[in-house]
Protein backbone atom coordinates (compact mmCIF):
# COMPACT_ATOMS: atom_id res chain seq x y z
CA UNK A 1 0.00 0.00 0.00
CA UNK A 2 1.18 3.40 -0.72
CA UNK A 3 0.36 6.53 1.08
CA UNK A 4 1.07 10.08 0.68
CA UNK A 5 0.99 13.01 3.06
CA UNK A 6 2.41 15.96 4.60
CA UNK A 7 3.43 16.37 8.43
CA UNK A 8 2.83 19.77 10.29
CA UNK A 9 4.64 21.27 13.18
CA UNK A 10 2.09 19.57 15.83
CA UNK A 11 3.22 16.01 14.38
CA UNK A 12 6.45 16.80 15.73
CA UNK A 13 4.59 18.04 18.96
CA UNK A 14 2.97 14.96 19.05
CA UNK A 15 6.21 12.91 18.59
CA UNK A 16 7.60 14.75 21.54
CA UNK A 17 5.11 13.69 23.96
CA UNK A 18 5.61 9.84 22.74
CA UNK A 19 8.81 10.05 23.30
CA UNK A 20 8.77 11.88 26.13
CA UNK A 21 6.41 8.87 27.86
CA UNK A 22 8.43 6.09 26.11
CA UNK A 23 11.37 7.73 27.91
CA UNK A 24 9.88 7.23 30.73
CA UNK A 25 8.71 4.40 31.25
CA UNK A 26 11.82 2.64 29.99
CA UNK A 27 14.39 4.44 31.88
CA UNK A 28 11.74 3.90 35.05
CA UNK A 29 11.59 7.65 35.68
CA UNK A 30 8.62 7.89 37.57
CA UNK A 31 9.86 6.69 40.72
CA UNK A 32 12.80 9.23 40.23
CA UNK A 33 11.42 11.94 39.49
CA UNK A 34 9.35 11.99 42.70
CA UNK A 35 12.68 11.32 44.66
CA UNK A 36 14.00 14.07 42.48
CA UNK A 37 10.74 16.30 43.04
CA UNK A 38 10.63 15.56 47.06
CA UNK A 39 14.73 17.04 47.14
CA UNK A 40 13.24 19.77 45.51
CA UNK A 41 10.00 20.60 46.91
CA UNK A 42 10.64 20.00 50.66
CA UNK A 43 13.74 22.80 51.45
CA UNK A 44 11.32 24.63 49.78
CA UNK A 45 8.60 23.92 52.34
CA UNK A 46 10.43 24.57 55.14
CA UNK A 47 11.52 27.77 53.61
CA UNK A 48 7.23 28.73 53.22
CA UNK A 49 7.03 27.57 56.77
CA UNK A 50 9.98 29.28 58.00
CA UNK A 51 8.91 32.21 56.33
CA UNK A 52 5.15 32.38 57.86
CA UNK A 53 6.87 31.66 61.44
CA UNK A 54 8.71 34.85 61.01
CA UNK A 55 5.51 36.37 59.60
CA UNK A 56 3.84 35.70 62.84
CA UNK A 57 7.09 36.02 65.22
CA UNK A 58 7.86 39.40 63.71
CA UNK A 59 4.76 41.79 63.20
CA UNK A 60 6.50 44.83 62.75
CA UNK A 61 8.64 43.52 59.76
CA UNK A 62 4.96 42.20 57.64
CA UNK A 63 5.64 44.60 55.48
CA UNK A 64 9.19 44.07 54.70
CA UNK A 65 7.89 40.63 54.53
CA UNK A 66 5.49 41.13 51.74
CA UNK A 67 7.45 42.54 49.93
CA UNK A 68 10.43 39.58 49.77
CA UNK A 69 7.26 37.41 49.22
CA UNK A 70 6.09 39.57 46.20
CA UNK A 71 9.63 40.00 44.89
CA UNK A 72 9.91 35.80 45.56
CA UNK A 73 6.22 35.23 43.39
CA UNK A 74 7.04 37.83 40.84
CA UNK A 75 10.81 35.86 40.34
CA UNK A 76 9.07 32.64 40.14
CA UNK A 77 6.45 33.41 37.55
CA UNK A 78 8.49 35.37 35.82
CA UNK A 79 11.13 32.32 35.18
CA UNK A 80 8.51 30.09 34.16
CA UNK A 81 7.61 32.30 31.70
CA UNK A 82 10.60 32.92 30.26
CA UNK A 83 10.70 29.02 29.77
CA UNK A 84 7.69 28.63 28.37
CA UNK A 85 8.42 31.78 26.28
CA UNK A 86 11.98 29.77 25.08
CA UNK A 87 10.05 26.89 24.75
CA UNK A 88 7.94 28.83 22.20
CA UNK A 89 10.23 30.07 20.34
CA UNK A 90 12.21 26.78 19.65
CA UNK A 91 9.04 24.90 18.86
CA UNK A 92 8.91 27.42 15.88
CA UNK A 93 12.21 27.09 14.73
CA UNK A 94 13.00 23.44 15.16
CA UNK A 95 11.86 22.62 11.73
CA UNK A 96 12.56 23.87 8.34
CA UNK A 97 10.18 24.63 5.91
CA UNK A 98 12.05 23.21 3.36
CA UNK A 99 13.44 20.17 5.78
CA UNK A 100 12.62 16.29 5.26
CA UNK A 101 10.08 16.43 7.93
CA UNK A 102 7.29 19.23 6.49
CA UNK A 103 7.80 18.31 2.66
CA UNK A 104 5.87 15.72 1.29
CA UNK A 105 6.34 12.17 2.11
CA UNK A 106 5.92 8.54 0.54
CA UNK A 107 5.90 5.35 2.89
CA UNK A 108 5.23 1.89 0.57
CA UNK A 109 3.95 -0.76 3.29
CA UNK A 110 4.82 -4.14 1.84
CA UNK A 111 5.01 -6.85 3.98
CA UNK A 112 8.63 -7.55 3.96
CA UNK A 113 9.31 -4.01 4.50
CA UNK A 114 8.46 -0.17 4.73
CA UNK A 115 10.02 2.43 2.17
CA UNK A 116 10.30 6.02 3.05
CA UNK A 117 10.90 8.57 0.24
CA UNK A 118 10.60 12.10 -0.32
CA UNK A 119 12.98 15.21 -2.22
CA UNK A 120 16.22 14.33 -0.07
CA UNK A 121 15.48 10.99 1.38
CA UNK A 122 14.89 7.60 0.36
CA UNK A 123 14.90 4.68 3.13
CA UNK A 124 14.09 1.36 3.53
CA UNK A 125 12.76 -0.23 6.62
CA UNK A 126 12.81 -3.94 7.41
CA UNK A 127 9.56 -4.56 9.23
CA UNK A 128 11.85 -6.23 12.24
CA UNK A 129 14.02 -3.01 12.37
CA UNK A 130 11.00 -1.19 14.51
CA UNK A 131 11.34 -1.85 18.21
CA UNK A 132 8.14 -0.23 19.78
CA UNK A 133 4.87 0.87 17.99
CA UNK A 134 3.05 3.69 19.86
CA UNK A 135 -0.49 5.48 18.90
CA UNK A 136 -2.82 8.42 19.40
CA UNK A 137 -6.04 9.79 17.93
CA UNK A 138 -4.11 11.01 14.68
CA UNK A 139 -0.98 9.35 14.54
CA UNK A 140 1.15 5.88 14.48
CA UNK A 141 4.80 6.03 15.68
CA UNK A 142 7.36 3.18 14.25
CA UNK A 143 10.55 3.85 17.07
CA UNK A 144 13.34 2.90 15.14
CA UNK A 145 14.98 3.89 18.87
CA UNK A 146 14.04 4.78 22.20
CA UNK A 147 13.32 8.69 20.93
CA UNK A 148 13.15 8.27 17.15
CA UNK A 149 10.11 7.08 15.35
CA UNK A 150 8.27 7.00 11.95
CA UNK A 151 5.11 9.15 11.88
CA UNK A 152 2.39 7.72 10.16
CA UNK A 153 -0.75 9.85 9.77
CA UNK A 154 -4.11 7.46 10.55
CA UNK A 155 -5.89 10.04 7.62
CA UNK A 156 -3.20 8.98 5.24
CA UNK A 157 -3.08 5.52 5.91
CA UNK A 158 -6.93 5.06 5.66
CA UNK A 159 -9.19 2.67 6.51
CA UNK A 160 -9.03 1.22 10.07
CA UNK A 161 -8.10 -2.43 7.64
CA UNK A 162 -5.20 -0.71 6.47
CA UNK A 163 -3.81 0.61 9.42
CA UNK A 164 -4.45 -3.02 11.43
CA UNK A 165 -2.71 -4.60 8.61
CA UNK A 166 0.62 -2.40 9.06
CA UNK A 167 0.15 -2.99 12.91
CA UNK A 168 0.20 -6.95 11.77
CA UNK A 169 3.61 -6.13 9.67
CA UNK A 170 5.43 -4.09 12.07
CA UNK A 171 4.60 -7.41 15.09
CA UNK A 172 4.93 -4.75 18.07
CA UNK A 173 1.90 -4.33 20.15
CA UNK A 174 0.92 -0.72 19.74
CA UNK A 175 0.44 1.23 23.02
CA UNK A 176 -3.13 3.77 22.65
CA UNK A 177 -1.61 7.23 24.38
CA UNK A 178 -4.64 9.65 24.53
Amino acid sequence: MRLSFRLSKRDLVSLHKQVSRRLTIIAKANSKLFVANCVAWIPMGIACATYFAMYRKYPDISHDLNVVLAVIAVSGISLWASVAYKQRIYREAILAENGWFLTEQTFEAQPECLSIENHTVRASYRWTAFIDCAEDETNLYLFIDNAQALILPKAAVGSDERLAQIRSWSQIETKEHQ
